[in-house]
């Protein structure tokens, strides 16, 4: 278990820091509240909150400029981001459903690329000292410079408010306080997006296993739509051109094509091990390559396993719309066609994080192997699973049981996000 906060922040930047970030001018802000006690719950909902505002609209992605501080120190932080023009503060604790779009992500680009000063949760309460939550603030930091740098966490006994109320009597639509802009309250619609894990609650036995999460608990409800096994149609990842090298085995994940496009283009007739960490996955890849289905046929295997604990993805893949062509599906095929026919293949059902690193090195050993990891240490589902300095020891114990090759090509990326592509 990693110790405190800012031990969390060192090993989440060690690896991140050195990567190139998007969309710089955007600031992602995540605050330690500085008498929260840490303990296991708190780790996982620290991380939890940082995966969530790492990249994309849904989480899923990377690149986002992600900075980290004890929330007595987040004004000080916001100063020094003089490049920054708007911030999206989020507090430890702070979660959302990133699967149905528009998410909070979403919701910060747009505001982002309006006139608006703030959006927060107002807290107003009768005869009482008005101020902004400190669970989530969207700040235009240019409107912000212009007004001096005001105490984003400033109580005000001053101000004019709305007459409505989201809900009780102290949640106004807007309030404006004396001397600053409109402050807005989030919509019910954004509300609906996202929870909040008060300090107060003990999550500690929950979070050491999901299974036994209340439905009905209104934190995990935001947290837990996105926890489902999923079978990848198509790959989500680009196709990376390989070194000129001759390889003697591949190891990749059962999701999409990409496998057999590496073969394909490769000429590739050696030995493949296709792993997954669900039985599901690898029952469906392999009936998908032996009886080479067309795309309508696999279609038709999603509506009849469809549930609530499974489910399919076959919105993206290397091609654009891929659901609309007979035609890209059709070379797919062929390619899947002549993998089944000059390839080796077996199945593993293989959990990347907890491996049996014997069998794994006693496959590899005096081979050239290709290792496609796709972005198993990053996904969702394993910062689920696992705490942050797990998944790092379990991603240098795969390269190093990897060492035992006679050379390996690997890609995937790392816990944070981070695309990586190296001989190991």
């Amino acid at each position: 278990m990693i110790s405190n906060f800012e031990e969390f922040v060192l090993l989440w930047n060690n690896d991140s820091v050195k990567y190139k970030k998007k969309l710089k001018h955007l600031l992602f802000l995540v605050t330690y509240p500085d008498n929260l006690k840490w303990d296991f719950s708190i780790e996982k909902q620290t991380q939890t909150t940082t995966l969530m505002l790492s990249g994309g609209d849904t989480g899923a992605g990377s690149g986002h400029y992600i900075k980290f501080c004890r929330q007595s120190k987040a004004n000080e932080i916001l100063k020094e981001e003089i490049n920054c023009t708007h911030a999206m503060i989020c507090s430890v604790g702070w979660v959302a459903d990133m699967v149905n779009l528009p998410t909070p992500i979403t919701n910060f680009n747009v505001f982002s690329q309006s006139d608006m000063y703030c959006k927060a949760h107002i807290i107003a309460r009768p005869d009482k000292n008005a101020y902004l939550h400190h669970q989530h603030i969207e700040l235009n930091l240019t409107k912000w410079r212009e007004l001096g740098c005001p105490d984003i966490y400033e109580k005000w006994s001053s101000y004019t408010r709305s007459q409505e109320n989201y809900h009780d009597d102290y949640t106004p639509y807007w309030i404006i306080p004396e001397g600053l802009p409109k402050v807005d309250n989030f919509t019910h619609k954004e509300r609906e997006k996202k929870a909040f894990s008060y300090s107060h609650k003990d999550y500690n036995k929950v979070w050491k296993d999901l299974s036994t999460v209340d439905k009905h608990d209104y934190y995990f409800s935001k947290y837990m739509s996105r926890m489902k096994f999923t079978y990848y149609v198509y790959n989500t990842e680009k196709y990376l051109e390989l070194p000129d090298k001759k390889f003697d085995l591949y190891l990749a994940p059962t999701s999409g094509y990409l496998t057999e496009e590496y073969c394909y283009n490769n000429n590739f007739k050696g030995d493949i091990i296709l792993y997954d960490y669900v039985q599901k996955n690898i029952d469906i890849k392999r009936k998908i390559i032996e009886m080479n289905m067309s795309f309508d046929e696999i279609k038709k295997i999603k509506f009849l396993l469809k549930s609530n604990k499974h489910s399919f993805f076959i919105k993206q893949s290397n091609s654009e719309h891929p659901e609309k062509s007979d035609n890209i599906h059709s070379e797919y095929q062929k390619m899947q066609d002549e993998m089944f026919n000059n390839c080796n293949i077996e199945y593993w059902l293989l959990n990347l994080i907890k491996p049996d690193y014997d069998k794994i090195i006693e496959k590899v050993k005096g081979k050239t192997v290709f290792f496609r990891a796709t972005n198993i240490f990053s996904y969702h589902l394993s910062h689920a699973y696992y705490t942050l300095d797990e998944l790092f020891d379990s991603y240098y114990a795969l390269i190093n049981a990897l060492q035992y090759a006679d050379g390996c090509w690997f890609i995937g990326t790392t816990p944070t996000k981070q695309r990586v592509k190296f001989w190991v």
